[in-house]
């Protein structure tokens, strides 16, 4: 090949190289900018379950119940309602005014 042939490879390739960064510049933008077009969408991160170690298990055994949604009976339930007073009289006093607010 001659010199002008190989000077021209050169150049087309120190061109590739730059197209070729910008694009992975690009590319990099837009998976770190990657937002929805509906404002109103939103991304969740996925649930993860967790397992409880044996020993953790043997030590504390109540760690396996669901304490969230652990059933009260019929007279637990009675007993939580009825520990609430239905109304109940407030004595509220309002902290006093600073002179400064009132005169605004």
């Amino acid at each position: 090949m001659n010199q002008k042939a190989i000077n021209q490879i050169s150049v087309n390739q120190e061109q590739f190289n730059e197209l070729s960064e910008m694009f992975k510049q690009l590319l990099r933008e837009i998976q770190h900018s990657a937002e929805p077009d509906d404002p109103f969408i939103s991304t969740r991160i996925p649930i993860t379950d967790l397992a409880v170690y044996p020993e953790l298990n043997e030590a504390l055994p109540s760690i396996e119940e669901d304490f969230y949604r652990t059933k009260l009976s019929e007279e637990e339930k009675k007993e939580a309602i009825h520990s609430c007073h239905r109304c109940s009289s407030m004595n509220y006093q309002p902290p006093p005014l600073n002179d400064s607010a009132s005169a605004a």
